[in-house]
């Protein structure tokens, strides 16, 4: 007898209830767990033990289970499963409008969302027929950012932004086509700096590759050591460095330009919240004619027709004299100082958006714990749990996994949607529906759809 898994949310019960009887009655076995478990039963345990010995795993999608801790849990186990048998087993079944797992969306649903028998019909044909594939590989360098997969979140996205409630947050990843380096480049071009005069070390290149590939010191620790090592001229050599090759062209800030246009019908963005120390975005709303206002220390106030753009870790623009203002977030001390006062302007203001605002990240990774902290009190006042945020994040590829090894065995490469997952399932737990692309230069593409009528 054929056995059937039904992952779904507690609060999806009775369709589940009318799904299981018509299963059963075509005589398939189905384990479903609110009737499984017993009091003081390891719900865990017993689960993964349901999911070892299950054919076929049907995942009910609805607004409740993309939510749901337990469905991404099981969701997780079950692609485990799929990679070591090398077979598809996941049936998803689609019965409202919601936001579809990354892992999931590229397969063929059942949708019930319009008619029971119409949806159960085409289930029971594919259980029936076993048309289920062979497990494949996605193509990845030919999978890109397709907003049909995305309706759902470009809709609430555009909404948002239509009624001048959008507020964008950036980190590094919209600046890497103008030549700013990332932080792990920007690090090692500091150290290089601090010992290009010392004659005692006569090959700061080489120096500066030992600590970041076989010392095992955090970034945070490093940046701290270059503080000290630097002194004075700390935040002047950041900022020389920042720039060194920055080429002024990028059309992920192009876009950021077309997203703060003043709209016929419309509101421009919010705010925007960067976390890069450069003025690269500043430029170009000057070169366009934008109103803004930059906003990196406490007390300063926009106008109202300023769109404000905020510079929690610092702000360090491009020839202009640096002041004692100019100080940026950059070492373990700084962060520190973030960190432990929740008070500071800068935590005031993320907060205050995350609470207030439907807020899309772009080039940011969510390992900062400050922002964590903030993501994490944002949704528990929430209260609701509710994903009502929006980030872009880049996938994986083998060789960022194992840049030093020329030969990967497969099924290390099947694992790459697995980790992704568990990834979308930590940003689903801040309050994030996730939009995955393959490269930074995929951005524009989203945005611009944000930005058309």
């Amino acid at each position: 007898m054929m056995k059937i898994f039904i992952s779904h949310s507690y609060q999806d019960r009775k369709f589940v209830s009318q799904l299981t009887t018509r299963l059963r009655e075509d005589g398939i076995h189905v384990w479903t767990d609110e009737k499984e478990i017993a009091v003081g039963e390891n719900i865990q345990e017993k689960i993964s033990g349901a999911i070892s010995k299950t054919d076929y795993f049907i995942v009910v999608l609805s607004k409740n289970s993309t939510n749901s801790n337990w469905v991404n849990f099981e969701l997780s186990a079950i692609l485990l499963k799929e990679i070591s048998q090398e077979q598809n087993i996941i049936l998803p079944v689609l019965i409202e409008d919601c936001e579809i797992p990354f892992s999931l969306r590229d397969r063929f649903y059942s949708d019930f969302r319009h008619s029971f028998e119409d949806g159960y019909l085409k289930l029971i044909t594919a259980l029936k027929t076993k048309t289920t594939k062979r497990y494949q590989e996605i193509d990845r360098q030919n999978n890109k950012f397709n907003p049909e997969f995305y309706e759902f979140q470009i809709k609430n996205l555009k909404d948002a932004y239509n009624n001048g409630n959008l507020t964008l947050f950036c980190g590094s990843g919209i600046s890497y086509d103008a030549g700013i380096p990332t932080w792990n480049t920007l690090l090692k071009s500091l150290l290089k700096a601090a010992y290009s005069n010392n004659q005692d070390v006569p090959d700061p290149e080489s120096l500066a590759n030992l600590f970041q590939k076989r010392i095992n010191v955090s970034p945070l620790i490093l940046a701290q050591y270059l503080k000290i090592l630097l002194g004075k001229k700390f935040t002047s050599t950041v900022r020389d460095t920042l720039y060194k090759n920055c080429n002024d062209k990028s059309e992920i800030v192009d876009s950021i330009f077309e997203l703060s246009r003043q709209r016929r019908n419309r509101e421009p963005l919010k705010a925007i919240i960067t976390f890069n120390f450069d003025d690269l975005i500043e430029e170009k709303l000057t070169k366009e004619k934008i109103d803004f206002k930059t906003i990196f220390t406490e007390g300063e106030r926009f106008k109202e027709e300023e769109i404000p753009i905020y510079h929690p870790h610092g702000f360090l623009p491009r020839g202009k004299k640096l002041t004692s203002k100019n100080e940026v977030v950059f070492s373990e001390d700084a962060y520190h100082s973030q960190f432990i006062d929740p008070f500071s302007w800068s935590n005031l203001v993320q907060l205050n958006h995350l609470n207030n605002s439907t807020c899309l990240f772009i080039g940011i990774s969510l390992t900062d714990p400050n922002m964590r902290r903030l993501l994490d009190v944002s949704i528990r006042k929430n209260g609701k749990g509710e994903k009502n945020h929006y980030i872009v994040k880049k996938r994986y590829t083998i060789e960022e996994l194992y840049p030093e090894s020329e030969i990967v065995k497969l099924k290390d490469r099947k694992v790459i949607p697995v980790i992704e997952s568990i990834e979308e399932q930590d940003a689903n737990h801040l309050g994030f529906n996730v939009i995955w692309i393959n490269q930074f230069k995929e951005i524009p593409e989203i945005i611009n759809e944000i930005v058309r009528y």
